[in-house]
């Protein structure tokens, strides 16, 4: 029944025509027309303060230049250029002058600014310019080309920015020719406070990386090499352009400098700093200060400040001091090492062996040496600094607050790192580990760091889909609240929507709830339901009151807990979102209870504050990573310092997404980068901030659309079932029941054997043999690999295989984060102890890697032994 209205819904909206609706028809098209929406235009504009975090440096600049040199509009503007997709903010990116028109194009836009005297110009919504002669208000950082998707109300074949976000254009040629180029210079370091590796490279697209990085000059070198600063040398001219002849990686008409050879240009004037003579440069290591007394300008002082050291540190091969990501290059210093693990986002840097780098959260003490007289190696980078030794680290504070730093009396997290293995000067260090007699390549990380003392009564909930529950009875809620309860979490945030059936399904939720001792409260989707108007409003208010006295009502104190899906445009008819919710809220104090408003919100995070009318912000986007790096805690640490201090944050926990909805249907076709066993991972960091916040929401428990569900696959799908039939996620259910005592209680209760794996069905460069579409969007920020997490009570041999790669490792007691490549074929694991077979698991029959996919599919397969 539920498959014949499905493909009958489907084949109506592809003929264009209106069908009898089925209830679950509607339910499908209502929830996914508002979701659609809200997905497309609001959750999926990245918020502006981390981008420049959370990208890594190659993925973010392939985006750029991807734009640059296939502009999604397919059109030219004559004496512009286009600068990239930036973000915008309420102070305005280019707040000088700006208009708004119902014809609104490119050209329009661009010409009014040249009009008006200004070099810059952006457009956003679709019908808005802004225009000014620099990039302001520490916004203008580069944002995914998609979130630029606004098709221009005066050319549709246009696209005029997005939600927050402008398509940036900047008046005269950013081509390396004319006034900007400023000549071939000689030196290993003439441009070196931030720098990309990437087959892209031209000087134009160098040029628009620098000036979105806010950086004055931009140079390219070795070919494939673009480096920012904000002084340069011109002592290190050379009277001629001719020996800077390699061809760019991007174009190989043009040249893009050599061997410590840059070709230079302005990026943005404004930016450059000018100095009358070279100051001294002083390192920590033997060669304390050299001094230059040429009048040239040299590099700010500013961006090569040398980071605070923390002393000298051992390691082993098998043990590594810090491990969460590394590099090996002839380019290393204690200042680019420190510099390489703030982009990643991690607080602890650590040089070792004069030319390796490695980043970490957690350093263990213990393992700190009483002189630095062993960390005497010099640095690839710089002969008079000092990188420490073999099995020798000097480490660093890379940044104050990047990630969450943890100090340790003993080794908390270590890595089976057998091997390293590079294949350029700025290539990823890549592991090799095998401890059985087959060759297999895989990694591990080892522990979990200690749990943080905190006060307050901290509760874990999940994002339940009441859309997707038509179907159900109250013994169906009551399974799944029995399933949730078994894994630590607290109760649902019920998202529902404007259906004429979910009222009831709300009931039965609650209803369930009560009888198992479950909490329960409403995520309210204004994206569906609406909030234009003051009868939305009444609305809203009286579906709260309907369950404000429920003995299963979630309540903050003695207030009612209620949540939103966006929120961040209602206006309840007045004459602002401001004073629409504090309409909202006059309408709640006429009531007999008190609500605590924790909506999630898609706006500038600098207006939370001042927003009286909440009570706290649940974070939707911290989930997942933007881009092709592992999840950091940044953008958390952004929007608790955005509230007031009587305002509370609610964090996103989330395993993985992925969406694949055709044009002809809700046009959603892309991932979030769901690797780096973002599940545990994410727990993991929630917990290391428990002492600042109280709240925790997984996404999802059944939003199948979006591949995120940890619950069982219901009958209820949102046609979906092309990516999650067959694509179990329960199993993740008992990673969360390991984390979740840490996080509400501050302990970790008694590993007992388990063991969870997960791995997409196919390569991510795969191509399929009849597909629906194409790749999801960001299909290349995820890794072909098979993902294994360990909980063992004793210290064990586990192995993982996926095909005939086959990894083992012997590990101790406690829970280990695995991983192994990708190959063709069945997956399993099994964990030994004492020779005896203690676990294992084998996906014979149930599923198997394939390299030749029919359709394209990057949900994953989640299995338990």
């Amino acid at each position: 029944m539920i498959g014949s209205n499905v493909l009958a819904l489907a084949l109506t909206l592809l003929a264009g025509t209106q069908a009898v609706p089925h209830p679950y028809d509607s339910q499908v098209g209502s929830l996914h027309h508002a979701r659609s929406r809200a997905h497309n235009h609001i959750r999926d504009v990245r918020r502006s303060e981390q981008l420049d975090q959370q990208y890594g440096y190659e993925e973010e600049f392939e985006a750029l230049t991807y734009q640059y040199q296939k502009r999604a509009d397919g059109t030219t503007t004559s004496g512009w250029d286009y600068v990239g997709c930036v973000t915008d903010g309420s102070a305005r990116a280019l707040p000088a002058v700006s208009i708004t028109r119902t014809a609104m194009t490119v050209d329009m836009c661009t010409n009014y600014c040249q009009t008006q005297g200004y070099t810059y110009a952006g457009l956003e919504e679709g019908n808005a310019c802004y225009c000014d002669n620099s990039i302001k208000n520490g916004l203008g950082v580069s944002a995914s080309s998609w979130t630029c998707a606004t098709p221009c109300v005066g050319d549709s074949g246009q696209t005029c920015g997005g939600h927050w976000k402008m398509s940036l254009y900047r008046a005269g040629s950013a081509s390396g020719s004319g006034d900007t180029y400023q000549g071939c210079f000689s030196g290993a370091k003439i441009l070196n406070s931030i720098g990309i590796v990437t087959n892209t490279i031209t000087p134009a697209t160098c040029t628009n990386y620098c000036t979105l990085k806010g950086y004055g000059y931009a140079g390219t070198t070795l070919g494939n090499n673009c480096w920012c600063g904000n002084t340069l040398d011109t002592s290190k001219k050379l009277a001629s352009d001719s020996t800077c002849s390699t061809k760019c990686s991007g174009d190989s008409s043009l040249t893009c400098g050599g061997t410590n050879l840059f070709q230079v240009y302005i990026a943005q004037s404004s930016a450059i700093v000018t100095t009358s003579s070279a100051p001294s440069s002083t390192s920590t290591s033997k060669a304390a200060t050299s001094t230059s007394t040429s009048t040239s300008t040299t590099t700010s002082a500013a961006s090569t400040a040398m980071p605070s050291s923390l002393g000298c540190f051992s390691e082993t091969g098998s043990s590594k001091l810090l491990s969460a990501v590394g590099i090996q290059t002839n380019t290393i210093t204690p200042i680019s090492c420190a510099r390489y693990c703030t982009t990643k986002g991690y607080g602890y840097a650590g040089v070792t062996k004069g030319n390796e780098c490695w980043c970490g959260n957690t350093l263990d003490m213990s393992r700190k040496l009483s002189s630095t007289a062993d960390c005497s190696t010099k640095c690839s980078g710089d002969a008079t600094m000092l990188c420490g030794g073999t099995n020798r680290v000097g480490v660093y504070i890379a940044k104050d607050g990047a990630g969450t730093l943890t100090t340790v009396a003993s080794s908390a997290t270590t890595t089976t790192s057998a091997a390293v293995s590079t294949s350029s000067s700025t290539s990823a260090v890549s592991t090799t580990t095998s401890t059985s007699s087959q060759v297999g390549e895989g990694s591990a990380t080892v522990g979990v760091a200690s749990v943080p003392k905190a006060t307050g009564t901290k509760q874990l909930y999940a994002h339940h889909m009441v859309g997707n529950t038509y179907s159900y009875t109250q013994a169906t809620w009551s399974d799944d609240i029995t399933q949730a309860q078994a894994a630590g979490i607290d109760g649902f945030a019920l998202n529902y929507g404007s259906d004429s059936w979910q009222p009831a399904r709300l009931s039965d939720a609650y209803t369930a709830a009560a009888a198992k001792g479950f909490k329960m409260f409403l995520s309210m989707d204004v994206t569906s339901l609406g909030c234009s108007s003051t009868g939305n409003a009444a609305s809203l208010v009286n579906q709260i009151a309907a369950f404000a006295s429920n003995s299963a009502q979630a309540k903050v104190g003695s207030k009612v807990l209620v949540s939103t899906f966006a929120g961040n445009d209602c206006t309840f008819g007045q004459s602002s979102v401001d004073a629409g919710w504090k309409y909202f809220r006059s309408l709640i104090s006429a009531q007999s209870f008190d609500i605590y408003l924790m909506p999630a919100l898609f706006s500038d995070i600098s207006t939370f504050s001042k927003n009286t009318w909440m009570d706290g912000e649940f974070n939707w986007d911290s989930g997942w990573p933007m881009a092709g790096d592992a999840l950091t805690t940044a953008s958390d640490q952004s929007y608790m310092n955005a509230l007031s201090s009587n305002q509370t944050y609610m964090a996103a926990v989330s395993p993985a997404f992925f969406t694949y909805y055709s044009p002809s249907t809700y046009n959603k076709n892309w991932i979030y980068r769901g690797d780096d066993w973002l599940l545990a991972r994410r727990m993991e960091q929630i917990i290391s901030m428990r002492a600042q916040f109280d709240f925790a929401e997984i996404i999802s428990w059944n939003d199948y659309g979006e591949s995120h569900y940890i619950g069982p696959i219901r009958a209820d799908q949102p046609n979906s079932q092309g990516w999650t039939n067959g694509m179990p996620h329960t199993a993740w259910l008992e990673v969360i029941k390991y984390y979740a005592p840490a996080f509400k209680t501050g302990s970790y209760p008694s590993a007992s054997d388990q063991l969870v794996l997960w791995t997409r069905p196919h390569p991510k460069a795969a191509s399929a043999s009849a597909p629906s579409m194409d790749r999801p969007r960001g299909w290349n920020y995820t890794d072909d690999l098979l993902y294994a997490w360990v909980a063992l009570k004793a210290a064990s041999q586990v192995t993982v295989t996926s095909g005939s790669n086959s990894v083992t490792w012997n590990l101790p007691a406690g829970v280990s984060k695995l991983s192994v490549k990708s190959n063709a074929g069945t997956i399993g694991a099994k964990i030994v102890r004492s020779g005896s077979t203690v676990k294992s698991y084998d996906s014979t029959g149930a599923f198997s890697y394939t390299n030749t996919p029919t359709d394209y599919n990057f949900n994953y397969f989640v299995a338990s032994a």
